[in-house]
């Protein structure tokens, strides 16, 4: 093989590497948001300026993170980079994301009804896991359902709009923004609950019309 041809192999190779990066971005930006809520959470009646640019930093981290979850795929497709091992990972990640941040926020900040609901979206994770798990053992799947894709997104935006509430509280912002914020994120928690209920229906539906 020609110098040419090693190095063209090489910047090929590093370009299949990219969506994978990025999924593995995503996993490791799980633990590192929960850990910084669980900081600012300590500092909330010591500094709560420190407090709030903690929230901020844990906001950006979850959004850059949460973008991801797009752009993996995107890329994936972009550079013909699609694998099983990748499509895996993916899935794994947006779990290990939305359970460390939800598990940190109803530890520390959310309000009761808002752990209700979280509760609710981590137990149908968990179970609808156990069903694919269940499932492939007989060698079938199940198919993605378009109302999870809804869950997820609603989700993540309820995290992020939580984590900019507790930013603009700490910074003193108006109270409408802050307000408008706490409303958004009641919202958004409570529509990937119901999401989460009806599709995790639809997969124990989608179940037994295979078994």
């Amino acid at each position: 093989m020609t110098s040419s041809a090693t190095t063209n192999a090489d910047a090929v190779r590093r370009k299949s590497n990219i969506p994978t990066l990025l999924t593995v971005f995503r996993i490791a930006m799980g633990p590192v948001i929960a850990g910084l809520v669980l900081w600012a959470t300590t500092l909330l009646y010591i500094d709560r300026s420190l407090a709030g640019l903690i929230f901020a930093a844990a906001f950006v981290l979850f959004v850059l993170a949460a973008a991801t979850d797009w752009l993996d795929g995107w890329a994936a497709r972009k550079l013909d980079a699609v694998t099983p091992l990748g499509a895996a990972l993916d899935h794994a990640a947006d779990k290990v994301l939305i359970t460390c941040v939800l598990v940190a926020l109803a530890f520390a900040a959310l309000p009761l009804e808002l752990v209700a609901a979280s509760v609710l979206i981590l137990g149908r994770d968990v179970a609808v896991a156990g069903l694919r798990e269940g499932i492939a053992a007989q060698g079938k799947t199940l198919p993605v359902s378009e109302l999870g894709k809804w869950k997820a997104a609603a989700e993540m935006c309820g995290v992020a709009a939580f984590l900019a509430f507790q930013t603009a509280a700490l910074f003193g912002e108006s109270a409408a923004l802050v307000l408008g914020l706490h409303w958004g994120a009641r919202l958004l928690f409570w529509t990937a609950a119901a999401l989460a209920l009806i599709s995790g229906a639809q997969y124990l539906g989608a179940l037994l019309r295979r078994t």
